[in-house]
């Protein structure tokens, strides 16, 4: 079953106008800011072909998070309807190393090796 992108009508805070990911603090805290070329099909696309990941401490039917890099670029979707929907953004923070294993293999098919490996030594711990 293809998961479905929710784009968040009401998560504004995900948004702006440029065409590059960042990160931004507003309120004091630290905001992904996705790029305008993100489309609703191309997140669904990113979401479905992405690499999921399952917390081994909490059993579920659907993976917690769904991985994916774009131009270089790592995204993390979280669920909002657990088995429907998930929403994404840019990571930053902890990524389980086996993902980032598997992020660097999609990046490398991508060819945007070189972007993934700068995004994940600045923003991925």
């Amino acid at each position: 079953m293809p998961w479905k992108y929710d784009s968040g009508e009401k998560r504004r805070k995900h948004k702006w106008q440029n065409d590059y990911a960042v990160f931004e603090v507003e309120g004091g805290l630290r905001v992904a800011k996705c790029p305008t070329t993100i489309t609703q099909e191309l997140a669904e696309q990113l979401l479905n072909t992405g690499v999921g990941w399952e917390n081994p401490n909490i059993p579920s039917d659907c993976p917690r998070n769904i991985y994916n890099v774009h131009e270089g670029v790592v995204y993390k979707a979280a669920i909002t309807l657990a088995g429907v929907s998930y929403h994404g953004f840019p990571c930053e923070g902890p990524v389980p190393r086996e993902v980032v294993a598997q992020l660097r293999g999609l990046a490398d098919e991508k060819k945007c090796s070189k972007e993934f490996e700068a995004w994940v030594k600045r923003y991925i711990q």
